[in-house]
């Protein structure tokens, strides 16, 4: 049996549910009251999306419907579990499938509002399904704090409403976020100069464990996405407040310039030789710059 052919229960089932009188029969039985109250029976049209992948298709398939809960955009989706071995992770599996029916419902929606989803497992395999359906019972001893974590809104914090002085209170955290936080101000030497304050503290406190691949990290990102005015100025200042910092790492950086404003250079001069008609080839050979520098500036 090739892998996409489908076996004689999925043909059955999938041609058995084209019936509306099937259909309506099985939710109206199956549905919870408060579920067929915010829906309309009569008005359940069948979606041809599928959203089993290819190794699935022997022991599984599903059908999506399409409904109104409450005259808003939702879907009745059905798996039919016809697996010879019952998966104790198939609620996971489900989480997975209604991710994917969101995905393709945005696609083609105009907002981004999210449609209800009502999952329904049709199993029928030789002996009763001896797992849970709820899938908070996978994490185990922790399913009662996953519930309660889960089951909320996730956790926001928001560096714009983040003060500076309370950032400040954590060493190793409050450095990161002050640099991020204040990374796209037009001048960040003045919230640079309070993470070296943070770094001279944690190296004070005897933990310089990881300190110089942090404060590294930190000096690169700030190279790489801050707009530093004076670059001599803050050399310097990395000089005087990070004692330290390797010399060869700050002339590292002092380097990264130097030849990012090399490649501006090439890329100006190309820029103009391409203005003039000039053959891609020669301008490679001239300025030493790759196909993809090229294929970026025509395009």
């Amino acid at each position: 049996m090739s892998k996409n052919r489908l076996s004689p229960h999925d043909r059955y089932i999938r041609s058995v549910f084209t019936n509306p009188k099937v259909v309506r029969e099985f939710f109206e039985a199956n549905l919870p009251d408060k579920v067929k109250a915010a829906i309309d029976l009569n008005n359940i049209e069948p979606q041809k999306e599928s959203f089993i992948n290819d190794k699935l298709k022997q022991q599984i398939s599903d059908i999506l419907f399409a409904t109104k809960f409450n005259n808003e955009d939702g879907y009745l989706y059905v798996l039919l579990e016809h697996a010879s071995t019952p998966d104790r992770m198939l609620p996971l599996r489900l989480v997975k499938y209604m991710s994917a029916i969101v995905d393709q419902h945005l696609k083609k929606s105009e907002n981004n509002k999210l449609p209800i989803i009502y999952p329904m497992v049709l199993y029928s395999g030789q002996k009763p399904f001896p797992y849970s359906t709820d899938l908070f019972e996978l994490y185990g001893a922790n399913k009662d704090l996953a519930r309660e974590i889960m089951g909320r809104p996730y956790k926001l914090v928001d560096l714009t409403q983040a003060s500076d002085e309370e950032l400040k209170k954590y060493f190793w955290f409050g450095a990161a976020a002050l640099i991020a936080k204040h990374i796209k101000d037009p001048d960040i030497m003045p919230t640079f100069k309070v993470a070296i304050d943070l770094f001279r503290k944690i190296e004070s406190l005897g933990e310089k464990q990881y300190i110089e691949d942090y404060i590294y990290v930190t000096l690169s990102y700030i190279v790489e996405a801050a707009d530093i005015k004076d670059k001599e100025a803050f050399i310097e200042t990395i000089r005087k407040g990070l004692t330290e910092i390797d010399e060869d790492k700050i002339m590292t950086l002092a380097e990264q310039w130097k030849q990012e404003g090399r490649q501006a250079e090439r890329l100006e001069v190309a820029r103009s030789m391409l203005q003039k008609g000039l053959d891609a080839q020669v301008i490679m050979e001239v300025t030493g710059l790759s196909e993809a520098d090229i294929s970026k500036l025509l395009n």
